[in-house]
């Protein structure tokens, strides 16, 4: 299974995809925001599998953290999903930096297992 980390602002849905992942059998390591993202990334060891991150978050946002794993070569080939709002879906498609997957928020289990892989 995948060693994920996951970043997200909203505790109930960052504690609710915890548990889903964790009992699908991933590890998961949780942070509220794209910054503490960074920090994690820079202290960890082994790097995670995945990054599933929220787009509109404080501070940092989603697509700022994703430019920056982008730019760090020791992190660039980590796959990269963005979970996101219908209304947030055209900041998507206008961004330069591209994430491995998007996910539509709201999902269903099917949808988040999908793209995990």
């Amino acid at each position: 299974m995948a060693n994920i980390l996951l970043v997200e602002d909203n505790a109930e849905m960052r504690v609710l995809l915890q548990d889903i992942l964790q009992w699908g059998g991933h590890q998961v390591t949780c942070e509220r925001t794209g910054q503490d993202g960074l920090t994690t990334l820079l202290n960890t060891d082994p790097l995670p599998d995945l990054i599933i991150s929220d787009l509109v978050m404080p501070g940092m946002d989603g697509l700022a953290f994703l430019q920056q794993v982008r730019q760090n070569p020791q992190w660039s080939r980590i796959r990269f999903i963005i979970m996101s709002g219908d209304a947030q879906a055209e900041r998507l498609r206008q961004s330069h930096v591209s994430a491995d997957g998007v996910l539509p928020k709201p999902f269903s289990l099917d949808d988040l297992h999908q793209i995990i892989g």
